[in-house]
């Protein structure tokens, strides 16, 4: 048997019926026109033939007497169980296959069997096939889900049908410890798997000290105070039933968005998602005195790592005040966000382990003594980042459009929003408690929206200054080096990442040139997000 580790325990000790600890992917497949036969019962029939269930997606979980998992190998896996074939009524709309991921997404897995299951499902309208992908976060971070969901996919039309679940790659290479009979003996083996997470505790003491003095308006830290987060209909402990909707952004235009404003990508998306939720909350006369708070994972696995199950810190970032437009809401979620990262790159792995476990841990004791009246919110909203692959990926000659990451509602907490970049977008999935969010579909359309409103004022912006300096150039007597000079405004008020094809300087006494390159040059601003 094999030992969990401390993270990977905390996802199942405090897993409930109100709180499922899974996360899930759900990806739409195009089924090639020329295709004979059924796609859904052919790829069922062919996936059933590998038998061979590799570790550790044969392991199941065993609890011992002092409390402590373990994963044991189940020799006698139910393929049939974890492998499903479902058939959508028609008409097959989107709407349906949203319904059945809902009601799959709120059910607890069977802890008696290993922690995944894949749903293939047929019956989608315009020639379109589904898999809903399951996985319990005890078994896997978003990574590794990612790393298991590009295992069973082909960069190739005709690339040959892959299992997950008979793939070797996933095993852990770490030495398991023996398993001797006696308490004492049991505990002393698992020693050395949290030593390094306990020796990490003086670490985070100057951090945990900050977060008080903070509370008491003492000290002012980097990272957010948990449990000072405004109420809100998503910043509750969440019922049973689940809500999912999905989103699409242009991933180029997302990035261009960056480029100019001199952010990243991740700033974006949480802007994004920020202008949305307020939207969100005015529709329903919230009136905010305090800015939302996101808890934001942060990946602290090896690239090459395939085999740990979990390796995240969840840190907390401030996001923009309530009255704030979209572009100094960009910039004040930027300021926070670089604050996050150089107060966590002060940390250790394992110290931020020990932030995560024991911030995570005071909300779920919250959760469970029925606080939310009583305390403010741990956080706001769950927002989280995956890369996916750039290119084309086909399963079975199907080629994959879309795939929407589906992740669980964090302690005290009714929204979850994580995205996944495949090709040309970022593809949006969120899950929400039902009851606190019956409305989710509006969050996801404000995202779209937000995201047209945001790019529209930093491309606005950066017009607007072009359009300036132009104006100040063409009548300036110094002209021939106009184009250089309007290169570094470009670069001081945008970001030196962005590139447009400037001419090359002209003679001062050429006005009219000067004026036609100018306008070249501003139109190539114009078209960068086209």
């Amino acid at each position: 048997m094999k030992a969990l580790t401390l993270p990977d325990m905390g996802f199942l000790y405090c897993e409930t019926v109100s709180r499922p600890n899974h996360v899930a992917a759900m990806q739409i497949f195009d089924i090639p026109i020329d295709y004979q036969g059924d796609y859904g019962e052919d790829l069922y029939q062919q996936l059933m033939q590998f038998t061979q269930i590799e570790k550790p997606f044969n392991y199941k979980l065993h609890t011992a007497y002092s409390g402590m998992m373990y994963w044991q190998e189940d020799e006698n896996v139910d393929l049939d169980y974890h492998l499903r074939r479902v058939q959508l009524p028609q008409p097959g709309a989107r709407e349906q296959l949203i319904e059945y991921v809902e009601h799959s997404h709120s059910n607890l897995m069977d802890r008696s069997r290993p922690l995944w299951e894949m749903h293939l499902i047929s019956g989608l309208a315009n020639n379109q096939f589904a898999i809903y992908l399951k996985l319990h976060h005890a078994f896997t971070d978003g990574a590794k889900a990612n790393k298991i969901i590009l295992s069973y996919l082909s960069p190739q039309a005709d690339g040959p049908l892959q299992a997950f679940w008979s793939n070797k790659g996933f095993e852990s290479k770490q030495s398991e410890p023996k398993i001797k009979a006696g308490l004492v003996d049991k505990l002393k083996q698992n020693s050395a798997i949290i030593s390094k997470q306990v020796r990490a505790i003086p670490s985070i003491l100057g951090l945990g000290s900050k977060l008080i003095l903070q509370g008491v308006n003492v000290y002012k830290a980097n990272f957010p105070t948990p449990f000072t987060s405004p109420k809100t209909p998503f910043s509750v402990s969440p019922k049973r039933a689940r809500r999912a909707a999905t989103s699409l952004l242009p991933l180029a235009r997302i990035r261009n968005i960056g480029k100019i404003a001199g952010t990243t990508i991740n700033d974006v998306v949480v802007c994004i998602c920020d202008i949305a939720l307020h939207r969100y909350l005015a529709d329903l006369d919230y009136q905010l005195k305090q800015p939302l708070t996101a808890q934001i994972p942060v990946s602290l696995r090896d690239p090459n790592d395939i085999t740990s199950n979990n390796r995240i810190a969840i840190t907390m970032v401030e996001l923009g005040h309530s009255n704030a437009t979209p572009l100094p809401r960009l910039m004040a979620i930027k300021d926070a966000c670089d604050k996050l990262k150089q107060e966590a790159s002060l940390l250790s792995d394992e110290a931020l382990t020990s932030y995560t476990l024991a911030s995570q841990g005071l909300a779920v004791i919250s959760e469970l003594l029925k606080l939310d009246d009583v305390l403010p919110p741990v956080g706001n909203v769950l927002i989280s980042n995956v890369p996916g692959p750039r290119k084309p990926m086909y399963m079975m000659g199907a080629k994959m459009l879309e795939c929407f990451p589906l992740s669980a509602l964090p302690p005290g907490m009714s929204l979850n929003i994580t995205l996944y970049s495949y090709m040309d977008h970022l593809n949006v999935g969120l899950i929400a408690c039902r009851t606190n969010l019956p409305d989710l579909t509006k969050i996801s359309s404000y995202i779209e929206d937000a995201f047209s409103e945001l790019e529209q004022v930093v491309m606005n912006t950066a017009i607007d200054i072009v359009s300036e300096q132009i104006a100040r150039l063409t009548q300036d007597d110094g002209l021939s080096n106009s184009m250089q000079e309007l290169i570094g405004v470009i670069n001081d008020n945008a970001c030196s990442t962005v590139t447009l094809n400037i001419p090359a300087p002209v003679q001062k006494d050429n006005q009219n040139s000067i004026k036609k390159q100018a306008v070249k040059v501003a139109e190539q601003a114009e078209g960068i997000l086209d």
